[in-house]
């Protein structure tokens, strides 16, 4: 092959690949999600489609076990498969870490809620949802993480519309999720570039202030 040659083929590949790009930003991407969690099922299944159904990409979790595929027009193909489960380790001694200084440029989890709040509205602006719908009830380990979700969602529930037709109760006496949910939307992916753009430099600005500067 000659050197002229190679040339062509490497531009006619990056050709391609920024016209897919293109059009996944400019179309619409369907998103839709089913999720059916009870005791004796639980399972979540997830699809993305792009370019009017010509690249798909299908997530499902069942009996803890997550695996993700994608097709290519009718070509379908498994991309992973995974267990959840975690295997039993043996404990380690713990050792002795030196203290080390407190960053004071981090965020706190009142900032991430603050800057969460501020950014929120603008992320879920451009879905267009055709069915959204679901019920809940959540619970955690910790006592306090589940109240603390718990009251972080419902301050977030009350920014859109959308949100109030998802209800979720606290399970402050059992862990785990239970309950059904279901989502179809439409996104145009164009619309994130200036809320991306928005989102880094409202999250600078924030870092900017914590260190003590304007």
């Amino acid at each position: 092959m000659t050197p002229i040659l190679i040339i062509k083929i490497i531009l006619t590949i990056f050709a391609l690949l920024l016209g897919l790009s293109l059009l996944i930003l400019i179309l619409p991407t369907r998103l839709k999600v089913n999720g059916t969690f009870e005791d004796d099922q639980k399972q979540l299944r997830a699809g993305v489609s792009f370019i009017y159904g010509f690249l798909r990409f299908f997530l499902r979790w069942e009996n803890n076990t997550i695996s993700v595929s994608a097709a290519l027009l009718m070509v379908k193909a498994p991309v992973l498969k995974k267990s959840l489960g975690k295997p039993a380790k043996k404990p380690k001694k713990k050792e002795k870490k030196p203290k080390e200084k407190r960053d004071t440029s981090k965020l706190s989890v009142i900032d991430w809620i603050s800057f969460a709040g501020k950014v929120a509205p603008k992320i879920m602006k451009p879905i267009n949802f055709k069915t959204i719908d679901g019920d809940l009830s959540v619970g955690f380990k910790n006592l306090a993480a589940t109240g603390f979700f718990f009251s972080t969602y419902y301050m977030f529930r009350y920014t859109t519309n959308y949100l109030k037709r998802i209800n979720i109760r606290a399970n402050f006496t059992q862990p785990g999720i239970w309950g059904k949910i279901e989502i179809f939307c439409l996104i145009h992916l164009y619309q994130y570039i200036p809320i991306l753009i928005f989102v880094y430099k409202n999250y600078k600005r924030r870092i900017r202030k914590k260190k003590g500067g304007s």
